[in-house]
């Protein structure tokens, strides 16, 4: 190989080091404890959706939200007064000691009266969304502006402006 070739080589190697070890400004998930991964990470099933003063729950409703070993993947769906809609996403998770990111490589929603009249939306590369990270007592709460996320043992709690939306149990 001509020392120019390994030259550019070495420089790209170096630089794509410094990329990828730069990319979540540190927020490595070895920097979380383990308890707190073991509260955040796994895998809850949708049990109650919250439209409209009216709680949902299966069959209604159904979905997943999981956090394993980096990736995140959403999935949940609603049929309720004429109204259809199913969400699949999924993408990537990184956290450390005070704070949790994540942020969908793709995002897919359908919506419409019915599953047949559904208008289907595609996203991709959505910017991350990164979230306070706190705890009381056995509770670890995420936050951000609108956004507030409770986690315990048993359960997942997404709330919006202060109205809870959804409720997961944790299956795994």
């Amino acid at each position: 190989m001509k020392r120019a070739q390994h030259r550019l080589l070495l420089a790209v190697a170096i630089l794509t080091a410094l990329v990828l070890s730069t990319q979540h400004s540190g927020t490595a998930q070895g920097q979380a404890s383990a308890d707190m991964r073991a509260q955040l990470e796994g895998t809850w099933e949708l049990v109650e959706w919250h439209v409209d003063g009216v709680v949902l729950r299966p069959p209604q409703i159904g979905g997943h939200w999981s956090n394993h070993d980096g990736v995140v993947i959403a999935t949940f769906h609603r049929t309720s007064g004429g109204t259809f809609q199913s969400v699949a996403n999924y993408g990537t998770y990184w956290m450390d000691a005070s704070t949790w990111t994540y942020q969908y490589s793709h995002s897919q929603s359908a919506s419409g009266a019915s599953a047949e009249e559904a208008v289907i939306s595609i996203r991709t590369d959505s910017p991350p969304r990164s979230f306070d990270v706190s705890r009381s007592g056995d509770m670890i709460f995420l936050d951000r502006p609108n956004d507030h996320r409770e986690y315990d043992d048993r359960e997942f709690r997404f709330m919006s402006n202060g109205q809870l939306l959804r409720k997961w149990q944790k299956v795994q």
